[in-house]
């Protein structure tokens, strides 16, 4: 989520298409984090015209009209550790906003036009702008006319503004008109076909960013489901005791209807004593989910479970995460 302040700070949706440049910049890596292991990309730009969706690669990982990408944590407890927000590319910082709260929005009220909730614009050059929006409360370092390099840190992921996890939306704009940086100025390389990798992006960006159709965001053994929301499953349930039920729960992005989904826990001795697959009816960006079952007449055995997710698709994994949890 998140959403563009332009000179007023207010939303503001641009066309994906714009004047055609004759130099592009190359843009590093907004965050230190790692793809995949301690961040994940969740939404990409749509490019869909209409009130549809799809990304470059022809997927579904977006949202009608969204126009960057969003490069989110996968808990609470992340975003208050600090997660470095950089500059992509050299540039002048043209604007910065902070002071909004980290509230989700499904807890706080309007926003008063201040849906990007803290952030920063920088410029580099030739009508050539990024934007990097929900920006954690205080942690903005630099100020409007400062020069920064490529890489310099500028903040941190955060919860501000119209958001409902700690994430960083990243726009690249061009004279004002939203460039998807996976493609870049040109064509969209049509569906079927394997597309360049490195766009906009740095030779070294574009090799540690790969499409992922799927992913685990988060998942766990505990004794009741945890709520859906990330920001009111700090700290997650654990597993209770021998006479509590055992849920596996997952948190997944990019499930489609069709796919198959395994939950199967593992006994200390090395049996199973749950096993489940089911088929996704819908699915969507965001998918939560849980099996599991009651504890026999005589409680589960103390020691070491573990719980093993998969999501299939095709018969391909796409996805799939292995979580551990002990009874005492």
């Amino acid at each position: 989520m998140m959403q563009a302040f332009l000179l007023s700070f207010s939303l503001a949706m641009v066309s994906l298409q714009g004047p055609s440049p004759t130099v592009a910049p190359a843009f590093g890596f907004p965050v230190e984090c790692t793809v995949g292991q301690t961040c994940l990309i969740q939404k990409l730009v749509d490019h869909d015209p209409g009130p549809g969706r799809r990304d470059y690669r022809c997927g579904l990982l977006t949202t009608d009209g969204h126009d960057g990408i969003d490069i989110r944590l996968r808990t609470m407890a992340e975003m208050r550790a600090g997660v470095p927000v950089v500059a992509a590319a050299a540039g002048t910082v043209l604007r910065t906003r902070d002071g909004e709260p980290d509230v989700s929005v499904g807890e706080r009220g309007g926003r008063a036009g201040k849906d990007a909730g803290n952030a920063v614009v920088i410029d580099h050059g030739d009508g050539w702008q990024t934007q990097y929006s929900h920006l954690r409360q205080g942690s903005i370092g630099v100020r409007p006319g400062q020069r920064l390099g490529a890489g310099e840190r500028i903040g941190l992921i955060g919860l501000s503004g119209n958001t409902e996890f700690p994430h960083l939306h990243f726009t690249v704009r061009h004279h004002d008109a939203a460039i998807d940086p996976f493609v870049g100025t040109g064509s969209l390389v049509p569906c079927g076909v394997a597309a360049p990798a490195t766009g906009l992006w740095t030779p070294t960006a574009a090799r540690s960013l790969g499409y992922a159709p799927a992913a685990v965001i988060a998942a766990g053994l505990a004794s009741i489901a945890p709520p859906k929301p990330v920001t009111d499953r700090d700290p997650p349930p654990a597993l209770a005791g021998p006479r509590a039920p055992m849920i596996l729960w997952v948190d997944a992005m990019g499930a489609r209807a069709g796919d198959q989904q395994r939950f199967s826990i593992v006994g200390p001795d090395g049996r199973v004593v749950h096993d489940q697959q089911s088929e996704i009816a819908d699915g969507g960006l965001s998918w939560f989910a849980y099996s599991g079952k009651r504890a026999p007449a005589t409680g589960w055995p103390r020691g070491r479970y573990l719980g093993r997710y998969a999501l299939r698709r095709g018969g391909a994994i796409v996805a799939k995460i292995d979580v551990h949890g002990i009874i005492k």
